[in-house]
């Protein structure tokens, strides 16, 4: 027995270390450092061998106070001299800018190295490429952090649900919209108060447009229709809508509705194997699971044709959260390696479908249309002739006690009707003289 104890220590011991080159240390770079060394030595029980850091590199390397992490590394301004380094396994990308991340990731797989990326953005616009490239060498890709931060959606989607065949996917998918419109329901405040909030937290940047416009969400939800139903969506294709619009009073009236606001990616599968996908601002129930996730949080909710609805939920932001997935990928990569086994590819699929997306104005719903008025006889008479004349039924009439003449919000919920009736309608109402503002308008989605 201590024989064979000795030969599995020193088959160990012989194993070389994994060597990762690392390139750009902001917030998820810095976060990655720290999961490395405070879980270095989690990381060598679960391999047997160790992952080392051998370069590190950020244009700005020489202004940052590393000394904390208490380890002598080769640091570089120049991302080539880490593709270069013939002694490093792993590029672990982490730049904030595409053009750059682009260049990154293509050199490395080039050079012959695996790479791990945390970019949304990177994968959505030329995720199929990476993964061309990648399995024409016999590479491995890791895009764990690209969805969620620190929650496991794509490894549960490509490994423990691989059998499934998925009819669609909903994600609250950015944590500072999430933070936002939680405060506004919460604490009844306006979308600017909850978003100054927000930034003086650090879940949303000085110039917010990337979160609050849906952008963000976007290119998660092309990622998520990628693994889920093999389809990869042009992002400019997605119809997009951010949360701007929303005022604290929306949320007075869900109240009364039994239901909540949450910016949704959605991805769904339609007739004739085409493909619903949008990100929009949605009313859903308080019932349903994605209504109780709170804050800066992320939660996807699978709906699978066999398995029923698979919710997760977890931290969609933050620096150690996502550098926990990029050193999950690394994990995962180096077992590769020790084994000898080829190349990992995460988005799900060898054979792909060409991408047919359908618009989601062709779809039934039930919608909310809030109208703010400058008040006076005849207004509602007005607009329900414009709803009857496009054949729009009216379900209700909801209108807050206590609001001001001047600025008067009232909600019409409508019966369900092909949404580009809807739309139509909408953009002659918004031509009234008596409105204040824009009109806004919700779908009612149903989601268990």
């Amino acid at each position: 027995m201590k024989r064979i104890k000795n030969q599995i220590v020193d088959s160990r011991a012989r194993r070389r270390a994994i060597r990762l080159g690392l390139i750009g240390v902001g917030t998820v770079g810095t976060g990655t450092l720290r999961v490395l060394k405070e879980h270095g030595a989690e990381i060598e029980r679960r391999l047997g061998c160790r992952v080392e850091l051998a370069r590190l590199c950020s244009r700005t390397i020489h202004q940052k106070d590393l000394s904390w992490f208490g380890q002598r590394v080769p640091i570089t301004a120049d991302w080539r001299e880490v593709v270069r380094d013939p002694s490093i396994d792993i590029i672990v990308e982490l730049v904030g800018e595409l053009p750059t991340a682009r260049a990154i990731a293509f050199a490395a797989l080039d050079a012959g190295k695996h790479l791990v990326t945390a970019n949304k953005q990177l994968v959505a616009e030329h995720g199929l490429e990476l993964v061309e490239r990648s399995r024409a060498r016999r590479l491995s890709l890791g895009i764990e952090a690209c969805v969620a931060g620190g929650t496991p959606i794509l490894h549960a989607i490509r490994e423990g649900l691989a059998g499934e065949h998925f009819d669609a996917v909903f994600g609250i998918l950015n944590g500072t919209t999430n933070y936002i419109l939680t405060e506004m329901e919460q604490r009844r405040v306006a979308f600017a108060s909850a978003l100054a909030e927000a930034q003086q937290k650090g879940y949303a940047e000085p110039d917010p447009t990337f979160d609050v416009d849906g952008l963000d969400a976007r290119y998660k939800i092309a990622i998520l229709a990628m693994i889920c139903f093999g389809q990869a969506v042009p992002v400019r294709e997605i119809p997009t809508e951010g949360i701007r619009h929303i005022d604290e009073v929306d949320f007075a009236y869900a109240r009364r509705l039994d239901r909540t606001v949450r910016l949704v990616g959605v991805a769904r599968r339609r007739p004739q194997g085409r493909l619903e996908i949008f990100v929009r601002p949605l009313m859903i129930p308080r019932a349903s699971q994605l209504a109780s996730v709170h804050g800066p949080t992320n939660g996807i909710m699978l709906i699978g044709n066999k398995g029923g609805v698979t919710t997760v939920t977890g931290p969609g932001a933050g620096g150690e959260p996502t550098g926990v997935a990029v050193i999950s990928d690394v994990v995962e990569i180096a077992r590769t390696l020790a084994s000898g086994g080829a190349g990992l590819t995460p988005l799900g699929y060898a054979l792909w479908h060409p991408s047919r997306v359908v618009s989601p104005d062709q779809d039934v719903v039930a919608t909310y249309l809030r109208l703010v008025v400058r008040d006076r006889p005849g207004i509602l008479a007005q607009v329900c002739s414009i709803l009857a004349r496009h054949r729009i039924n009216i379900d209700s009439v909801l209108q807050e006690p206590g609001m001001p003449k001047r600025h008067l919000p009232f909600v019409m919920t409508l019966e369900p009707t092909q949404e580009r009736r809807v739309l139509r309608a909408v953009g002659e109402i918004a031509r009234l003289r008596f409105l204040a503002q824009k009109p806004v308008l919700l779908p009612f989605a149903d989601l268990p």
